[in-house]
């Protein structure tokens, strides 16, 4: 290092400018932050001789071209970032004069953004992210004169705040991501490796996507793992995940769970072995041929339970279970016997990416003409064509296969003579006296720590795994049947149809019905094949699911049908009267994919037309036809889609998607924005807890909620609200009414029993509970100030304005002659004291 800075600072002398070097960066391997002192030894030219550095620490984190590193390969780095950025933020905010609006609106529009870009690649649970940004939701209570204790679903739901949920947005972000990287062609080497490092993580041979995740969630190496926690949280919202490319769900009684074993007070008993190391299979516990149990030993060393304590009372009853009586090496009793394909069997290769050089190893090997296995020490290898590495024999100690101590052979007949052994590999082998070649592919690495020392004296090593465990490895590896990944089958059909090849023109149109007082929304399809000559050779209609429905969606359906109907390396012309259709498919379809369309509408239609035009390389070509160009044709299809929606003999028809990558909601493919569609659920999920609120269930169920005209609502907030500066005080109050947190005698008593005795009344009447419906209600309040009679009040002043302007509106509509009396005897006008609104 010494030298390549006295290069460096020569380079910059000889180039007149300078560097900050307090910008320099200096890794180390301490725990401890230290400064360094460096001796220069450039040209007489350079006057400095040192040069002064502060090396980090292993746990601090260091930005390097615009990515940040942390040496100890920990997300805390990340956290701590991130909980800095919202205390710094809340700490420049606090003393200015802002209104709680202008912080809210800087924190969905400023800190939020910053906030998802730092954490893209990882994500926090729920309640991490929730202490994270907790800062800035103080803030912003404190400027709206609200209680510390106001429920964070009114922060998330009532105007004028509608802060959003920091979790929702993290959690769409990365699903969007990982949605992307599944669809994006030039990233499904990289899907495949990451769905497959899930899935040995997990030890099982399913789809991470398809079986509950909920046992590993407390892991502590996956809790901040993109993937996982985008699979598990969304899950936790009924969204699942379906990726073609993947084998589907594996039934893992088979790998006997150890409940099913196991009474039911030790199954308690290893709870922290769950947890922590997720062992919940007899699987995990035996060899890799399913035969054998697995030593303490090395159940230890393999990290599938404790490194600490003695032998828990749960393996030993385990052991006397399923092991064979009397049996020196474990072999289980033949109801407990594994199949292969769900035992664990972590193989490693010897490393040859150092060929000619000592390279030292621990190996184990099989030899087929002796039926012999050889434990060594690699000392080095050698490339093609000779596939072989000169290793060391070493002689287990002791018969047992359950011991692992091994010492160095002083000579046997398959050893080569030393004079032809590089004399200086010799010297770094002193204890070593018997050398051979062994082909490569017959080793394996030998099951151990990395640092393995010998011990000078004895000769002798003591390895990590026991002999048999290595042995279990190396026959599974060169013996045992090849794991292969059942594929989903892809469904290369929607329909059993098959055109001629003579149809040269597609007639499509689709139809929508929306939602009216008498009818649900309904959507049907319809394509014609049409030959060269003008014939009609087929037509088919049908009706679809009312699923994000849409006229476009229907005439996509419309193609996407007609499309798979067609016979291969098809040339085809399509003709629809939908404008839009055509542009979308230039741009989705006959063009390369595009991460833009997964934030549309219909891009699993999209996806699956994609994938129908090239199993069956098919060339489509789109024309449009006017509307209402009286064609034929045109016509035809259009009054077949339009009588599709009243004919009862046809069956719904549901789609066959071909996307790579479907997340589904309740079982319903979701064909939309995701990003959008997350926060949708999470809007909802927090209008149902504010809704659960005692407040509003004291008066009436969630049952008598209308959702849709409340969804309504909030999606036009902004046109029924409007707020002047100065007046905050009056949004805080309103929203503590709504919330019944004004500071009456019931609250505060509730709030600091130890000041407000729960015996007190209400000091006007003193003879009920001081509360918010008591002060409607109290007969000592002076009636010009009873809120009771000042609403009833407003409320006919409100129904007289309403009156007024249906009576102006008379001129241009005319109305009953007892309008008037029936407006005025509507329920919602009439007040009574044992009947308030809420």
């Amino acid at each position: 290092i010494e030298d390549r800075l006295s290069i460096t600072a020569e380079f910059y002398t000889l180039n007149n400018t300078q560097a900050n070097s307090a910008k320099y960066i200096l890794l180390s391997s301490e725990q401890f932050s230290q400064t360094i002192v460096f001796d220069l030894f450039p040209s007489p030219l350079i006057q400095t001789c040192t040069l002064t550095l502060k090396a980090l620490a292993l746990s601090k984190s260091f930005r390097f071209l615009g990515v940040w590193f942390c040496l100890s390969a920990s997300s805390r780095f990340v956290h701590d970032q991130s909980t800095s950025m919202v205390k710094d933020m809340a700490a420049l905010l606090s003393p200015k004069k802002l209104l709680a609006q202008h912080v809210a609106y800087l924190y969905n529009v400023v800190l939020l953004p910053r906030l998802e870009f730092r954490l893209q690649t990882t994500l926090f649970a729920e309640s991490t992210i929730n202490r994270i940004v907790s800062p800035m939701l103080s803030l912003i209570r404190q400027k709206a004169g609200l209680a510390s204790v106001t429920p964070l679903s009114a922060l998330f739901t009532l105007l004028p705040f509608s802060i959003q949920q920091a979790f929702g947005q993290f959690l769409s972000s990365h699903v969007a991501s990982w949605q992307k990287i599944f669809f994006h062609p030039s990233y499904k080497n990289f899907a495949n490796y990451m769905i497959t490092y899930l899935q040995g993580f997990l030890d099982c041979d399913a789809c991470p996507s398809s079986i509950d995740l909920e046992p590993w969630s407390h892991t502590f190496s996956l809790r901040t793992h993109s993937l996982f926690n985008s699979l598990l949280f969304s899950s936790r919202l009924n969204i699942t995940w379906s990726l073609l490319f993947r084998p589907p769900r594996k039934d893992l009684r088979l790998a006997i769970p150890l409940w099913s074993i196991l009474p039911k007070d030790l199954f308690i008993s290893m709870k922290n072995v769950r947890k922590r190391f997720c062992t919940r299979f007899l699987a995990q516990l035996v060899t890799p041929c399913g035969s054998r149990l697995l030593s303490w030993k090395d159940l230890r060393f393999l990290k599938r339970v404790s490194n600490k304590g003695s032998v828990p009372a749960w393996f030993t009853y385990l052991f006397n279970f399923v092991v064979i009586s009397n049996s020196p090496s474990f072999f289980v009793l033949p109801q407990f016997r594994i199949s292969n394909s769900y035992t664990v069997a972590s193989i490693f290769s010897i490393d040859i990416s150092r060929n000619y050089l000592f390279n030292p190893q621990w190996t184990i090997s099989f030899n087929r003409i002796t039926n012999s296995f050889l434990v060594g020490r690699v000392i080095i290898t050698y490339p093609a064509p000779r596939n072989e590495a000169l290793i060391s024999h070493w002689i287990a100690s002791s018969v047992d296969d359950l011991l692992s101590e091994f010492t160095a052979c002083q000579g046997c007949a398959s050893a080569i003579l030393r004079s032809s052994t590089s004399k200086t590999l010799l010297k770094r082998c002193p204890s070593e006296k018997c050398f051979s070649y062994v082909p490569s592919s017959t080793l394996i690495r030998y099951p151990t720590k990395p640092c393995t020392y010998i011990h000078a004296d004895t000769r002798s090593v003591l390895l990590s795994a026991s002999l048999g465990y290595a042995k279990s490895l190396l026959l599974f590896h060169l013996f045992a049947p090849v794991r292969l990944f059942p594929m989903n089958k892809q469904v290369s059909r929607i329909s059993d149809i098959q055109l001629l090849s003579s149809v040269s023109t597609l007639y499509i149109d689709g139809s929508f019905l929306p939602l009216s007082s008498h009818s649900l929304p309904s959507m049907a399809y319809v394509w014609t094949a049409i030959n060269s000559d003008g014939f009609i050779l087929e037509s088919h209609y049908n009706t679809i699911p009312s699923l994000f429905s849409s006229a476009l969606r229907s005439e996509i359906f419309a193609l996407l049908h007609g499309l798979d109907f067609l016979s291969r390396n098809s040339k085809i012309t399509v003709t629809t009267d939908c404008a839009q259709l055509i542009s979308l498919w230039s741009t989705y379809v006959d063009a390369p994919f595009i991460p833009r369309m997964l934030k549309e509408s219909n891009h699993l239609l999209w996806s699956s037309a994609r994938a129908i035009i090239s199993q069956k390389s098919l060339e489509v070509t789109l024309i449009k036809v006017p509307a209402h160009a009286d064609d034929s044709l045109n016509n035809h299809v259009d009054d077949l889609a339009k009588a599709a929606h009243t004919n009862s003999h046809l069956s719904l028809q549901l789609s066959a998607l071909l996307a790579p990558c479907i997340l589904y909601f309740n079982s319903l493919p979701v064909d939309m924005n995701i990003r959008k569609f997350i926060g949708d659920i999470f809007d909802a999920k927090n209008l149902l807890t504010l809704a659960l609120l005692p407040r509003f269930n004291f008066n009436s169920s969630i049952s008598n909620i209308d959702w849709a005209c409340t969804k309504f609502c909030f999606n036009n907030k902004k046109q029924f609200f409007s707020h002047q500066n100065g007046r905050s005080e009056f949004c805080a109050f309103r929203i503590k009414i709504l919330l019944d947190m004004l500071p009456t005698l019931t609250t505060l008593q509730k709030r600091k029993p130890n000041v407000y005795d729960t015996s007190w009344l209400c000091p006007q009447c003193n003879s009920s509970p001081e509360t918010l419906d008591h002060l409607w209600t109290c007969p000592y309040i002076l009636p010009e100030f009873s809120p009771f009679n000042t609403f009833k009040t407003l409320l006919l002043d409100l129904r007289t304005v309403y009156l007024d302007k249906f009576l102006s509106a008379t001129p241009l509509t005319s109305l009953h002659d007892s309008f008037v009396a029936e407006f005025t005897a509507i329920d919602c006008w009439i007040v009574t004291l044992f009947h308030l609104p809420v």
